[in-house]
């Protein structure tokens, strides 16, 4: 069973940057507590903000998708964005996180 991933990119609407951080940062803790989580992390720069994320399989993936947090998140966030997320699924080719 392989790992997964994922590089979220979210660009907020001018204006609504606080706001949208904080519905991110509501999703660190909660998220990272998950069973199937190694880590869970958000960055944010000149272009808005990046989750970091590496499940430990596909269906753990699922299973977050499935969290009342994961839920909210995903009512909430579209009335922010400026544009569609970028989400990259990633495959680690050498890393060594163990």
């Amino acid at each position: 069973m392989s790992k997964v991933y994922l590089v979220a990119s979210l660009t907020p609407k001018n204006g609504l940057e606080s706001e949208m951080e904080s519905l991110l940062r509501g999703m660190c803790d909660p998220s990272r507590s998950e069973t199937g989580c190694v880590f869970y992390s958000l960055f944010k720069n000149s272009d808005g903000f990046h989750f970091i994320e590496c499940w430990k399989s596909e269906n753990d993936l699922d299973l977050h998708r499935e969290t009342p947090h994961y839920k909210n998140f995903k009512e909430k966030i579209a009335d922010l964005l400026e544009v569609p997320p970028n989400v990259l699924k990633l495959e680690d080719v050498n890393i060594d996180l163990e």
